[in-house]
């Protein structure tokens, strides 16, 4: 008896695996065979239960559609609903309830969400549209080509013409779109093929451009992974299925846009004209330039942070140009140096002490908060304020708008100039002041108050009135410590204006209490920073120095007091004014301020690494390489052997110490050029050091 149900289970099993035949012979001869059977492997669109049969030319209702968006993004987080149409009992109901937590498709009125009507191919192209946050922008029926267009609906046209033009969903041979034929299986099989691209679906696994598909151009990532070396040809989409799992691009060039819709990425030598952060759920989105990164334009659409970290070559600086645009008031958290903040939706912006942006433009209702500098703000819209912490060097305001700035109202127009725009302090030579330093703002204003670094200065005492502004009392100045400050004066019409001070002490002789450095190679001004500190005779009584929030490297000449920065070490910062705070062990801090400029020609490509023959560690240097490739490394007339002399992994370069010692010559600089196959060259500078 057991033998039979043995049989019995064993033909069971053997009528089981012969099921994909019945497949096949479905699909045989049928154009959407390779797109279904994909769809399949992906564990999107299957067979039925019953019949073994995949069923092509099935009209797709909408909970079916529902359901295979939500497979093939890997949406699972559920709602709850309260659609008369759809019962708990239903197959669909947790279709609907998924769908309707991440927003892609709306119900038809009256309480109603009909699972069980059939879908058009304008509806397939805005559903899916908005799931890769496509900008309908103002397309009307007529600026499309077909035939048809007047049959299509004004709500659906810009999606329409968004997946036209990628080449997602194609009209007929007619010319015609037929925008209300109902989409058979076949149909959404193919749309779903080309919206995804080549699916990254599996979680931890670390991928590469050899695992992308040929014949489609996007790449969808719905768990966490790590993508390199990889050029993607249309769109890659971080989907809402992620959640705040974290994804790792390495060494990637996206030719269309990155569209961040859920995870947490970090993008390394990675490129692309335009990115989209919008999350419909209200995720907090985070996304990290790294290494050789370069986003000229950054949508903002929903609750992000933007932040960039060890920024490494020159002309790819991160995230340039960042735009909020959102449907709702969105909230943006700046790490980072951007060129132009665009306001276009009500917004909350934080901006960390590392934050710079260079222009900000207000075109409606935002707070600013943090410790950042906006260095000229253009305010057209009532309701912007920014925190006394933001530095706001420089603005200028629409006619009728009012904003605010530590609680004090803006009017006007131009930030106010006043004289002196700096004043120099000299500890040792006080006397050189006078009794007080005059102060002129424009004629026919009064100064209302003055603050310093946030400490209201005292009228009488600290200062005093003048007819043309005030006298800044010397012996004030001379009780401040050495380092840099700002004085801010408020005016009687509402004005601000600042004066820069920098106090010295002449009597430490080599002191440097506003240095400066060139990061660019071949400038004079390339050279080691010596400070000398007055709270330190050996190196044991330092315990730190610090730029920003992180340590820098230093070393101490303990003949002469000084502490030194190397020029391999300041040629990794960007042009900007830096603090530099050497943290004593006796609890005490001295601080000066470093600023960084960059006299490099337009156009040369260059970046610096230390070569430390005390302790040598082989430089590593990062090279746009996703789009072309290394044809030599010279130096001194000679050309360098590949594998031998270096090495490239893939935008990596990575100099030998075979190499790097045949040109050594410790406390010089030595430039080995790499050359590229779209005729640019990469300076590869080398600075020889020996440390301890």
């Amino acid at each position: 008896m057991k033998k039979r149900l043995l049989s019995a289970f064993l033909c069971a099993a053997m009528l089981a695996t012969m099921i994909p035949a019945a497949f096949a012979s479905d699909l045989d001869g049928h154009w959407s065979k390779n797109f279904i059977e994909y769809l399949d492997s992906e564990g999107i669109i299957n067979p039925s239960a019953t019949t073994g049969k995949y069923e092509p030319e099935r009209k797709v209702t909408r909970a079916e559609f529902m359901r295979y968006v939500n497979r093939a993004f890997h949406f699972t987080e559920k709602a709850s609903i309260s659609y008369s149409d759809v019962q708990s009992n239903s197959w669909y109901y947790d279709t609907v309830r998924i769908a309707e937590k991440y927003g892609y498709i709306n119900g038809t009125g009256n309480g109603r969400m009909n699972p069980e009507g059939y879908v058009t191919r304008e509806q397939a192209a805005v559903i899916l549209g908005r799931l890769y946050k496509a900008d309908p922008g103002n397309v009307k029926p007529a600026n499309l080509s077909f035939k048809d267009k007047t049959k299509v609906a004004a709500w659906s046209a810009g999606y329409v013409k968004a997946a036209v033009d990628k080449g997602i969903i194609t009209g007929y041979k007619d010319n015609t779109f037929k925008p209300t034929k109902v989409i058979t299986r076949a149909e959404l099989a193919k749309i779903l093929y080309y919206y995804l691209g080549t699916s990254l679906s599996t979680a931890g696994k670390a991928y590469t451009g050899s695992d992308l598909k040929s014949d489609t151009a996007n790449v969808t990532i719905s768990e966490s992974c790590t993508l390199s070396d990889a050029t993607i040809d249309g769109d890659l989409y971080l989907t809402e299925g992620l959640a705040s799992d974290a994804v790792q691009l390495n060494d990637v060039y996206v030719k269309g846009t990155i569209i961040v819709a859920g995870g947490t990425v970090t993008m390394t030598n990675t490129m692309s004209d335009h990115i989209v952060v919008s999350s419909p759920m209200g995720r907090l989105l985070q996304v990290t330039a790294a290494g050789a990164a370069r986003f000229p334009n950054t949508e903002v659409r929903s609750t992000a942070v933007l932040y960039e970290k060890k920024l490494t070559t020159a002309g790819y600086e991160g995230f340039a140009d960042v735009k909020i645009n959102g449907d709702k008031k969105v909230s943006l958290t700046l790490d980072a140096d951007i060129n132009h903040l665009e306001l276009d939706t009500e917004s909350t912006v934080s901006t960390t002490a590392n934050a710079s942006v260079y222009r900000m433009t207000a075109s409606k209702p935002a707070s600013v908060t943090g410790y950042g500098t906006i260095y000229q703000a253009e305010i057209k819209s009532s309701g912007v304020s920014f925190a006394s912490s933001v530095r706001v060097s420089g603005y200028t305001i629409a006619n009728g708008v009012t904003a605010t700035a530590g609680g004090q109202t803006l009017t006007g127009s131009v930030t106010a100039a006043v004289s002196p725009e700096s004043i120099a302090v000299d500890l040792n030579n006080l006397s050189a002041l006078g009794k007080n330093v005059a102060v002129t703002v424009p004629n026919g204003l009064k100064i209302e108050k003055i603050e310093s670094n946030g400490a209201v200065l005292t009228a009488g005492t600290d200062y005093t009135q003048t007819s043309t502004g005030a006298a800044i009392s010397a012996d004030w100045l001379g009780r401040l410590p050495r380092g840099s400050y700002k004085l801010t004066l408020t005016l009687s019409d509402g004005k601000t204006a600042a004066i820069a001070i920098a106090v010295t002490d002449s009597s430490v002789s080599e002191n440097v209490q506003n240095a400066s450095f060139d990061r660019y190679y071949k400038s004079e001004n390339y050279a080691d920073v010596r400070t000398r500190l007055s709270g330190a005779n050996t190196s044991e009584d330092i315990r730190d120095v610090v730029l920003g929030l992180s340590s820098i490297d230093y070393t101490f000449d303990s003949s002469t007091r000084s502490l030194i920065l190397p020029r391999g070490v300041l040629a990794q910062l960007r042009a900007g004014s830096y603090t530099i705070s050497v943290e004593l062990k006796n609890g005490k801090t001295e601080a000066f301020t470093l600023t960084v400029s960059d006299s490099a020609p337009t156009g040369e490509s260059w970046a610096v690494e230390e070569y430390n023959t005390f302790s040598p560690s082989e430089p590593k240097f990062t090279l746009p390489l996703t789009r072309t490739s290394l044809k030599s490394v010279t130096v001194n007339g000679d050309t360098l052997t590949s594998n031998k002399d270096y090495t490239v992994s893939g935008q990596t370069l990575t100099l030998k110490k075979s190499a790097l010692e045949r040109y050594r010559k410790d406390g010089t600089t030595v430039v080995f050029s790499a050359d590229l196959a779209d005729s640019t060259t990469y300076a590869l500078v080398i600075d020889y050091v020996k440390r301890k």
